[in-house]
């Protein structure tokens, strides 16, 4: 093609031009001799050198670099704070390269430190007598101990096991130790990390910011790990130095080495025998693990009182201890995107988390005690609320309860498990043994399918197990349990329909017992709508507590709880003591009758009548507390309201913001739901216009209403916990903002107020500025 007619350029075009600048401007200066390029072998180099001085390993290697620090920096000032120089050739992505280039926390050269060259190995450890493996003082076992224990909780934090466990020497290779206190420590740490790595991935609850999985597995591979011969180990080096402790005059320091080795005997004792249940669903309870703990917790604050004993960390060291480790020994050995910056827990923070870690423990020993689903899943929300923050305690609460998705408690099948649940949550007469209709194969087989589809969809199961991921992940997850919810209410209100059909063709044939036995109301349908409402409440409430919301957002989160969500599950627990209560009159009713008929014995004294029978109500403490739930979102809902009425919030530009899309994105897990059915931002828009009809005055007056009505019920709660307690402080001090808003107070001044979620991650307290 002629030249008259310029092409488009294109990429191909664009790099030949660019090459085609890089030699113009490359010729005018002499090339670089091969000696000083940078990317050469080193033993290429140093051939080609020939004659030159051995190269120094402890300085940078000199290359053929050129300064160009003055020409960036004329570069960058002609750039806004924010923005990015971009070129064909250099994007976002080697712009962000660029940035971690000589970055100490990314780049790994950047730390280096020519004075204080760690030891390669272990074996160079030895060899220039950085290490002892005898003879070691008192004070030098504990120093070590102590930070073993820093660096392992370090790891359950999330840290890198090669960064932080395997810096210390000992444990690349314990046989060859020679003092047996140092060697059987380093040997039940280094078995410890085997069985909380097995424990955490047959729990499955971790996520990659959790917990790094994986480390050095060669070094891990090294020596052949034998955990259960590392109890009785650690019992035997324990009694050598107490025999040898009675020889003594002086014994605290001796005796604080004890203690140290005692604690981790128990704190192995109790990791142990977790796995092993977790690994096998058959191995009896025979080791009383509560009680281990409570003796492990009893040791924690002598050994936190001996902290000053052990050698301490040198100032301005990145080792957790002066002999032993190297936290740089791993540094090449590690991938390029690696995390580089770790900075181990000190003593006595580790020490505490070591503590409140047992507490955890102790606390998930109790899910033994809940046999059914509703009281199981209570626990894990709860102990997710308070102890969510350790990957190991959750794994454990986990192994504790289920071992896998097919057993609950390690002995009975999640069928079982979950229709025994049904039976304690509603008592549907076919789940009772005593009715006539139990034997009946068909009711027998409707009910096994239902069971079943229960088990193939992992619904219920998969709920209990997102409880055991942390917080952030949990909402994730729930969104996608929420929509797989909806086979479930249809196969369970088939179910229940199928139960009414077979009650009324017993009825048809006269055959009235069968029929009443039969008949029932929706028992397996509001099981499952309970749990489907439950999900959705946690799903959308947790968006405070990760501060995903924007405050403009607040009146339409706050107001499908109040609305319906909060509503739909006080309806529902309502209708099950309903059913309770008419079952337990209906049972009264048969043994009057069985007892005023033929039969008895007139010699037979008569039963005396119970007095002030109490009925079943097993909700109703969870139905009061999910109605000051209600008053408070419809509080929060209605101060909003007023608020943005008032001109105190501030919205969006409408020409950068949808609300319709906000609304959509919000409530997208629920828009698969058949029940409840999902509410379109039109219809909330129609709610919200004729809520925002009153006057600014009326508003404020009634979200204080809200707040009030909040209040007088969490008042007559008897033994609050510390979350009805911190729910009480929020509704009285909002009550009083409302109505000092209601007086008109700041009327002139258009301030946003302050949303505190300090005391409770759901329910700010509004302060005015």
């Amino acid at each position: 093609m002629n030249g008259s007619v310029a092409e488009p350029p294109d990429f191909q075009a664009a790099t030949a031009a660019a090459a085609a600048a890089a030699r113009a401007s490359s010729s005018e200066q002499d090339e670089w001799i091969v000696s000083e390029c940078g990317f050469l072998d080193p033993e290429v180099q140093r051939t080609m050198r020939s004659g030159s001085a051995a190269e120094d390993i402890t300085q940078y290697p000199m290359h053929g670099w050129v300064d160009v620090t003055r020409e960036f920096h004329d570069a960058c000032a002609e750039l806004q704070p924010g923005e990015l120089a971009q070129d064909m050739l250099f994007g976002l992505f080697e712009a962000m390269s660029a940035i971690e280039i000589m970055d100490p926390k990314m780049d790994v050269g950047m730390g280096f430190d020519k004075q204080d060259l760690p030891p390669p190995s272990f074996e160079a450890a030895i060899a220039t007598g950085a290490i002892k493996l005898d003879d070691l003082t008192p004070s030098e076992l504990i120093g070590i101990y102590d930070a073993l224990f820093s660096c392992l909780v370090s790891w359950l934090e999330g840290n890198s096991m090669d960064q932080v466990l395997f810096t210390c020497l000992y444990l690349h290779a314990p046989s060859q130790i020679k003092d047996n206190a140092l060697r059987v420590f380093c040997t039940a740490v280094r078995n410890l990390i085997v069985v909380i790595k097995n424990i955490i991935a047959v729990a499955a609850v971790n996520e990659e910011e959790d917990f790094q999985l994986y480390g050095n597995s060669a070094l891990l591979a090294a020596e052949k790990a034998q955990p259960a011969a590392v109890y009785s180990s650690l019992k035997d080096v324990e009694d050598q130095l107490v025999r040898k402790c009675k020889k003594l005059t002086a014994t605290e320091d001796w005796m604080a080495v004890v203690h140290r080795l005692r604690f981790m005997r128990h704190l192995f004792q109790v990791i142990y025998h977790v796995e092993q249940m977790a690994s096998n669903d058959t191995v009896d309870d025979k080791v009383d693990i509560y009680k281990i703990l409570l003796v492990a917790s009893e040791m924690l604050p002598g050994i936190r009182n001996t902290l000053d004993r052990g050698t301490q960390p040198e100032k301005g060291s990145e080792a957790p201890n002066p002999m032993g480790f190297s936290p740089r020994i791993h540094d090449r050995s590690q991938p390029p995107a690696f995390p580089r910056s770790i900075k181990i827990r000190d003593r006595p923070a580790s020490y505490q988390f070591l503590e409140e870690m047992i507490s955890r423990f102790k606390y998930a020993c109790k899910v033994t005690k809940y046999k059914d689903y509703y009281s199981a899943l209570n626990f894990f929300i709860e102990y997710s609320k308070k102890s969510g923050q350790c990957i190991l305690s959750r794994s454990v609460l986990q192994s504790l309860f289920s071992a896998n998705m097919r057993m609950a408690h390690g002995k009975l099948p999640m069928k079982q498990f979950l229709r025994y649940s049904v039976q304690n949550f509603n008592s549907p007469p076919v789940l009772n043994a005593k009715h006539a209709v139990a034997a009946d194969p068909k009711v027998q087989q409707h009910l096994e399918n239902f069971f079943r589809y229960c088990i193939n969809m992992n619904t219920f199961t998969q709920f209990i197990r997102i409880c055991g991921f942390n917080r952030a992940r949990q909402r994730d997850k729930l969104a996608r349990l929420i929509e797989i919810f909806d086979p479930i209410q249809v196969d369970a209100a088939r179910l229940d329909s199928m139960m009414n059909q077979l009650a009324n063709e017993r009825a048809m044939e006269g055959n009235e017992p069968l029929a009443t036995a039969l008949r029932h109301s929706t028992h397996f349908s509001t099981w499952v709508l309970y749990n489907c409402f439950r999900a959705m409440l946690i799903f959308l409430m947790s968006g405070f507590e990760l501060e995903l919301y924007a405050v403009h957002e607040f009146l339409y989160i706050y107001w499908y709880p109040y609305e319906f969500l909060i509503g739909f599950l006080v309806s529902a627990l309502t209708r099950t003591e309903n059913i309770l209560l008419a079952q337990e009159e209906y049972a009264d009713h048969q043994s009057k009758i069985q007892t005023g008929g033929g039969g008895a014995s007139k010699n037979r004294k008569a039963a005396k009548p119970k007095k002030n029978k109490k009925q079943q109500r097993p909700y109703r403490a969870e139905i009061v507390f999910y109605h000051a739930l209600l008053s408070l979102c419809g509080g929060m809902y209605k101060a909003m309201g007023a608020l943005t009425k008032d001109g105190r919030v501030r919205l969006p530009l409408s020409k950068f913001d949808n609300e319709e899309i906000r609304y959509n994105r919000r409530f997208l897990p629920f828009a698969a739901l058949t029940s409840p059915p999902p509410v379109s931002y039109a219809e909330f828009k129609n709610i919200r216009e004729h809520m925002m009809r009153p006057s600014v005055e009326d508003l404020y007056t009634y979200a204080a209403k809200h707040f009030d009505q909040a209040r007088n019920v969490l008042e007559s709660i008897q033994n609050p916990d510390q979350e009805m307690l911190d729910l009480l402080q929020i509704a009285r001090t909002n009550f009083v903002v409302m109505n000092v808003l209601a007086r008109g107070h700041q009327k002139e001044v258009k301030r946003q107020p302050e949303f505190d979620f300090s005391k409770h991650s759901y329910f700010p307290i509004i302060k005015l500025k």
